[in-house]
């Protein structure tokens, strides 16, 4: 793609450049691996109510001995009664 060409709001651009170097603001990566996301839902065709939703994070820190990257995810499942989530209010 041409250098002036705009950047996917997916971070696909980040990912294949493989930047590494970029430094979390607020806790948050604005640019480089540590933004790359995959993102899964599932939804109710009935309601059209989400249900379950899954988050992977596949560069959330590098491993400072071995240099591998580390992945971490998140998941939240909402139906009927059923409310359970990965991540603690």
């Amino acid at each position: 793609a041409p250098a002036n060409s705009a950047a996917p709001a997916d971070s696909t651009n980040e990912y294949i450049s493989g930047r590494k170097d970029v430094a979390p603001v607020d806790g948050i990566a604005p640019a480089g691996l540590c933004s790359a996301l995959v993102l899964v839902g599932a939804y109710d065709r009935r309601t059209g109510c989400p249900v379950l939703g899954v988050i992977n994070e596949p560069f959330f820190r590098r491993d400072p001995l071995t240099r591998r990257w580390q992945g971490r995810y998140h998941w939240g499942v909402a139906y009927g009664d059923t409310r359970l989530c990965s991540l603690s209010p």
